[in-house]
């Protein structure tokens, strides 16, 4: 999931691995002390990175290969295939600073919250899969708009799944992924920034808008804002009692309507 620079980028002296101890290791270090309900969180963050690399690592991979990013070919160590083994320790880590940093604002595990009123007769999924239609035509179009595109379609499939299983509890749950979400993002975009700046990566020119807030390229502020908010709703409906019975009727091959328990469960109880 990061964004390394061709070799002619490689003038710094920074290690991916040294990124991620500084941007991501080393913060989550700081997070974590203290925190009294991590058990609670444990295994749904180490599920959530499973389904990270797996799902991120072809991705990767295949950014690589087209030329849409590079890295310093000092900067790495190890490569799996063409991705640096940094690339899948940043993803790793990128969940677990969630996790972390949500614990600690008490965001996560919280009591299940009733799902809103309905307001809209559209499928919540739905703009996702709008979304993955155009990264799809994008993508496919070339040029200038294939970083875009290729990210609207990683993106956009598991965002659509969130919200057909879960898509009433997570809006219910818009703050607590907000005050999740938006510190996290913040600090990764100054972060890769700053390492698009030494070398330890790039993106490709010709495989993007041109389009930069505050010198970042727009296609890696939406890549930190997209991977946030698909582990953000990971964490929030794993360590949810509701969202976990519907993914268990789903994966039963049950019917019927999604109900709101009235039960609390151990992880409500920590709320």
């Amino acid at each position: 999931m990061m964004r390394p620079p061709s070799p002619a980028a490689s003038g710094g002296s920074v290690t991916y691995w040294q990124f991620d101890l500084l941007a991501l290791a080393l913060p989550v270090g700081l997070l974590l002390p203290g925190q009294r309900r991590l058990h609670f969180v444990v295994g749904p963050t180490a599920a959530l990175v499973a389904v990270a690399l797996v799902w991120t690592g072809p991705w990767d991979e295949h950014l690589i290969r087209a030329g849409v990013w590079s890295y310093g070919p000092a900067r790495v160590l190890v490569l799996v295939g063409s991705v640096p083994v940094e690339e899948y320790v940043f993803v790793a880590l990128e969940v677990v600073l969630l996790a972390a940093w949500g614990v600690r604002p008490g965001r996560l595990p919280r009591r299940p919250v009733g799902p809103p009123a309905r307001t809209s007769r559209l499928p919540r999924w739905l703009p996702w899969a709008v979304l993955t239609l155009l990264g799809a035509v994008l993508a496919a179009s070339g040029g200038q708009v294939r970083y875009l595109g290729l990210l609207l379609l990683w993106a956009g499939p598991p965002l659509a799944l969130q919200n057909a299983i879960a898509g009433d509890l997570l809006q219910s749950r818009c703050w607590d992924r907000w005050v999740i979400a938006a510190p996290v993002v913040l600090w990764l975009c100054v972060a890769d920034r700053l390492a698009m700046a030494n070398g330890i990566w790039a993106i490709s020119p010709a495989a993007t808008t041109g389009m930069t807030v505050l010198g970042l390229p727009v296609e890696e502020a939406l890549f930190f804002a997209l991977t946030a908010l698909l582990a953000t709703n990971g964490l929030l409906l794993a360590t949810d009692a509701t969202a976990l019975s519907r993914v268990a009727q789903v994966l039963s091959g049950g019917a019927g309507r999604h109900r709101h328990p009235r039960t609390k469960s151990p992880l409500a109880r920590s709320g």
